[in-house]
């Protein structure tokens, strides 16, 4: 360490506090215990900090356990016992005001006479932690993307992960909910145990409690053996919901009661079984309108609505929709793969694409099966589609009316293409029946008779 002078201490002790005030990176010191001494302002901004009680107790921050764990990932055996007096780096995702940041962390120990102080220095790195998993062409659980709005879901469910909280994935259908959610079961303790998915729009009313709670032998007619749930086949993981939003009132209420208690009965039986999981719900409407229209129970969507995460259309991931099409001929040509036209590119990018990613992906797969040249070209696309954006100069949609309009033109188009065939159209599109049902009902198509 310099040794300074009288004169030189006294000018550093008289402008270090105005520097520590306006330096652009946050700053905190704790004792050898992890006591925290002192904070600067961009720390309270980066944490979320307003008073000096709720210093105390910021949310999830555990600096210690932090550091330890950032000390064994850099490979000090001596981590637990005795932590690293080096300099130790790592990242940590926060929350602040409804904004999710990376927050770039560096400490080291510094001794002053016989007492030891950590130093903490607190760097915003989001736009900079996104740009090197965009040009790394990194991708979790599958999940390909170099749109904020996704990245900043994908890192709130990271964040999540690690707890026990119930999660609301909300989106349009074919956007990507089930991958968030397998990422999310693959990143938390719950990963060695088992992720059950249940489609919930597919299971008819009158088996759903055998469904979910199982039954005993002889509990009705054709009930030869006990019957597994799937809550009890999510013991000690996760059980996703998906399309949540089609459960009956009596159901909602059921399921509640089972979220509330993690305890349930399996039909035929008196005995109480007690299970831990995990709920990640998803949905492709919105619950809150639901339960202001009395559709949706209000209680089990704050029970859901924990954290809620929001996942965009591929309409506005615009930068995502060449970066995709690009995977997924990657994915199906192999050593084969082929490139997109430039004319190909801007058809693409005009489209608003009602069935997202997956429709893209069917499209994908489509023109690297049919296309002979190494370049995809518009005759190697499905020509309907072709047609369709080609001669209704479809683009992004500005405002709901106009996007119902065209999604409402676009389902009319293919079922008369399709002979009214809803097999066929949901095929096109990259959705399920279930799916493509609700749509028309919406839309006011249901009455459209099925071939």
């Amino acid at each position: 360490m310099t040794h300074l002078d009288s004169k030189a201490l006294e000018v550093i002790c008289a402008v270090m506090p105005q520097i520590m005030e306006t330096m652009t990176f946050g700053m905190m010191v704790a004792d050898s215990q992890g006591k925290l001494l002192y904070h600067n302002p961009v720390a309270d901004r980066f944490l979320g900090i307003r008073s000096a009680e709720q210093l105390r107790d910021i949310p999830n921050l555990q600096l210690q356990k932090e550091l330890v764990r950032a000390a064994i990932s850099a490979g000090h055996d001596d981590a637990v016992s005795r932590p690293a007096e080096s300099c130790i780096s790592w990242d940590r995702v926060v929350t602040v005001n409804n904004e999710t940041r990376i927050l770039a962390l560096r400490t080291r120990m510094i001794r002053q006479r016989d007492q030891k102080y950590r130093v903490f220095f607190i760097e915003d790195v989001t736009t900079l932690r996104q740009a090197e998993r965009s040009l790394s062409g990194e991708a979790r659980a599958g999940i390909h993307t170099r749109d904020p709005q996704m990245l900043r879901a994908i890192e709130l469910i990271e964040q999540v992960a690690k707890s026990d909280a119930s999660v609301l994935i909300q989106g349009e259908s074919g956007t990507g909910k089930g991958m968030l959610a397998r990422l999310l079961h693959d990143s938390s303790p719950r990963s060695h145990k088992p992720l059950v998915e249940v489609n919930c729009a597919a299971i008819p009313e009158n088996l759903w409690e055998a469904e979910f709670f199982g039954a005993v032998k002889g509990a009705y007619t054709g009930a030869f053996g006990d019957r597994i749930g799937r809550f009890a086949a999510a013991d000690g993981g996760t059980l996703f919901l998906d399309e949540i939003s089609e459960l009956s009132k009596l159901h909602q209420a059921k399921l509640l009661k089972v979220l509330e208690e993690q305890a349930f009965e399996p039909i035929g039986s008196m005995k109480t079984r007690k299970v831990d999981v995990r709920v990640v719900a998803a949905t492709n409407q919105g619950l809150k309108e639901a339960v202001e229209r009395g559709d949706f129970r209000a209680d089990l969507f704050y029970r859901l609505n924990v954290i809620p995460v929001t996942v965009p259309p591929l309409r506005e991931r615009r930068s995502d929709i060449v970066h995709l099409a690009d995977y997924f001929l990657a994915k199906f040509g192999g050593r084969a793969a082929r490139k997109l036209g430039s004319p190909v590119k801007h058809l693409l990018l005009d489209y608003a694409w009602p069935g997202n990613v997956r429709e893209l992906r069917n499209i994908m797969e489509y023109a690297s099966i049919c296309a002979s040249e190494n370049e995809i070209e518009l005759t190697d696309l499905p020509q309907d589609f072709v047609e369709r954006v080609q001669n209704r100069g479809e683009s992004p949609p500005r405002n709901g009316a106009e996007s119902s309009e065209q999604e409402r033109d676009l389902l009319v188009n293919l079922l008369q293409k399709h002979g009214n065939n809803r097999s066929a159209v949901a095929r096109e599109l990259g959705i399920d029946r279930v799916t493509l049902w609700r749509r028309m009902t919406r839309l006011g198509l249901s009455n459209v008779s099925e071939v």
